[in-house]
């Protein structure tokens, strides 16, 4: 197997992933700041969204290391 063909897989996913993150930071550009009285609510609905982040990130990641490593025993 050519070596273009097992790194378009891995381009692919890569790929998605830029786009995901150009769509998330063009979604973040638009969102109003808060009012001041309700601080401490946004910055607690913050933390709940970073952590989603951050686990869906991982999944992510786990998912091409499974990945790449099933391409490379092909």
């Amino acid at each position: 197997m050519p070596l273009a063909m097992i790194d378009d897989p891995v381009a692919d996913a890569f790929q998605r992933l830029e786009n995901a993150l150009t769509r998330l930071e063009s979604y973040a550009s638009t969102v109003p700041a808060p009012p001041p009285s309700r601080l401490a609510e946004s910055y607690a609905l913050l933390e709940e969204r970073h952590k989603l982040l951050q686990e869906h990130v991982q999944e992510t990641i786990e998912r091409l290391d499974r990945l790449i490593g099933s391409e490379g025993q092909s």
